[in-house]
């Protein structure tokens, strides 16, 4: 083994040895403090329209979603893709038959 290769396997070794400090948990008042504060803060009267206005665009495009797929399935098209697809795929049988 290289000699930094080495070094890194004492380190590895000795960090696996070393024993495990348990996780100090915050004070109670701490926690309360920041719930607090997060209650207090709300939401900014800046993003209030933007929030809005960011509804009221998802509504309308699911509407539009909506109407265009509706619309769709009631009318059908000049040339409907699915006798093209049925006889295209009626030649391709009929090629691969003797």
């Amino acid at each position: 083994m290289k000699p930094t290769k080495q070094a890194f396997e004492r380190l590895l070794d000795a960090a696996a040895k070393a024993p495990a400090e348990p996780a100090s948990v915050p004070p109670f008042g701490l926690e309360t403090r920041v719930l607090a504060q997060w209650r207090a803060a709300g939401m900014d009267e800046d993003s209030v329209p933007l929030l809005t206005f960011l509804r009221h665009a998802m509504f309308s495009a699911a509407l539009v979603l909506v109407l265009s797929a509706a619309w769709s399935l009631t009318r059908p098209g000049p040339g409907s893709t699915g006798d093209e697809a049925a006889f295209l795929d009626y030649e391709i049988q009929m090629s691969l038959n003797p």
